[in-house]
């Protein structure tokens, strides 16, 4: 869904788009110094650089002219105008559109490396080269570069060339077929987690690049990261165990194989509750909240590890179960805070946007929409620096919106010559 703008909606729009990039320069942001160019779609290589647009670095969104990012369509809200995945993965970015098929919309994207410290795609591998940008000419237009790649399974190996997204990811890493109760069906994640664990990976990846550089190692580097591999490397015990012992790992559903009790529990009132009492001092204080103080001495739950064993997990859920079966939600959450046992609230988004800890800490934030006006309130930036915090200055822009403000200001094209650039269809 695109936005149908008039002429002055636009004009207004640039103003805005204009005053944010100048605005960013003079704020003391942690990577205000550093330009992104950003090539990817979707989530994954995109979410890093959102992070990294997050901490104040001038993030410039390219998207292909009649093909914007497959994320503008995902779970559109019409009758509000707004596009909840690209508001939220696509804040702190540029949009600009470049045809990189055509000769002018390649030198287009020459000029942008030229003047970058960072670029970030995630197309097959082999593809930006077929395009006139292999590692080589990035390299010599830019020695400095830092190129970001996220591809399904990695720039080498024999399925390099395979396409990739986010669900095959999670079911080659392993990570599908732990997702179960016991004897059912492998479930994928409600979400890309795939894809946002490989964009946290990328960011950090990009983050030490960029320190390298400040020691005074200059020259540019190539980050390869996969779509399975973070998620795999989470996983990084289970493998083990299955090395050294033969065992391969099944699904456990709420519960751990090597971590009791931890599970969900329904309560009196048809809510849930989460729960992780595995420490030894928070499951004796859990055994005097349900009243039985008893089992602290059992040999079956003298420790975690004995615990852990199938058969006594399951005695200890059902005691659990049968205590927090007969309470409202309210009254197990209050019981166990006053006696500093580990368990929490299962909450919905609805639950989150009437919760007091996420509205006092400052978890969610408000902003208002450039191009339609509308009110959004999102999660804000995940993590606090005392002394360098990063910032959301505004949600994502429409498909092209930054072309005249980034081609003006940065690359010093006449209006003349971006209409040209729109006529030739190269932008």
């Amino acid at each position: 869904m695109e936005l149908t703008m008039t002429k002055t909606d636009n004009e207004k729009l640039t103003r805005f788009i204009r005053e944010q990039r100048n605005r960013a320069k003079s704020e003391d942001l942690p990577l205000s110094d550093i330009r992104v160019i950003d090539l990817s779609t979707v989530v994954a290589a995109p979410f890093a650089a959102t992070l990294l647009g997050d901490m104040g670095a001038e993030v410039i969104k390219v998207e292909n002219p009649t093909m914007p990012d497959a994320l503008r369509a995902w779970g559109v809200i019409p009758e509000k105008g707004i596009q909840p995945f690209w508001s939220v993965i696509g804040r702190n970015k540029f949009p600009v559109t470049i045809n990189l098929k055509a000769p002018e919309g390649k030198e287009i994207l020459t000029r942008l490396v030229e003047k970058s410290d960072v670029l970030i795609d995630n197309m097959r591998p082999g593809t930006l080269d077929k395009l006139g940008f292999n590692i080589d000419t990035l390299l010599r237009l830019n020695p400095g570069l830092i190129v970001g790649k996220i591809s399904g399974y990695g720039q080498t190996g024999p399925y390099s060339q395979r396409p990739g997204f986010g669900t095959l990811a999670e079911a080659y890493s392993g990570f599908t077929y732990l997702n179960a109760q016991p004897g059912g069906v492998p479930t994928n994640p409600p979400m890309a987690l795939a894809d946002y664990i490989a964009g946290l990976h990328l960011t950090f990846a990009v983050a030490v690049a960029l320190k390298n550089q400040k020691r005074g190692e200059k020259g540019g580097q190539v980050i390869d990261v996969s779509l399975y591999e973070p998620l795999f490397g989470l996983l990084g015990p289970d493998f083990l165990s299955y090395f050294l012992t033969g065992n391969v790992p099944q699904a456990t559903g709420n519960e751990l194989s090597y971590a009791a009790p931890r599970n969900t529990y329904r309560t009196q009132d048809q809510q849930w509750a989460a729960m992780s009492c595995s420490a030894q001092k928070p499951f004796e204080r859990l055994m005097d909240c349900v009243g039985r103080p008893d089992l602290i001495k059992d040999p079956r739950f003298l420790s975690n590890d004995i615990r852990s064993k199938p058969e006594n997990r399951a005695v200890l859920n059902e005691v659990i179960s049968d205590w927090i079966g007969t309470r409202d939600l309210k009254d197990v959450l209050e019981t166990c805070d006053r006696l500093e046992v580990t368990v929490g609230p299962i909450t919905t988004m609805k639950d989150i946007d009437q919760d007091p800890h996420y509205k006092e800490r400052g978890s969610l934030m408000e902003i208002e929409d450039p191009a339609t006006g509308t009110r959004l309130r999102m999660p804000d930036v995940p993590f606090r620096l005392s002394g360098s915090p990063g910032r959301i200055r505004f949600p994502g822009l429409p498909h092209g919106s930054a072309n005249t403000v980034i081609y003006e200001d940065l690359l010093g094209y006449a209006p003349e010559k971006i209409e040209k650039l729109r006529e030739a269809k190269a932008i």
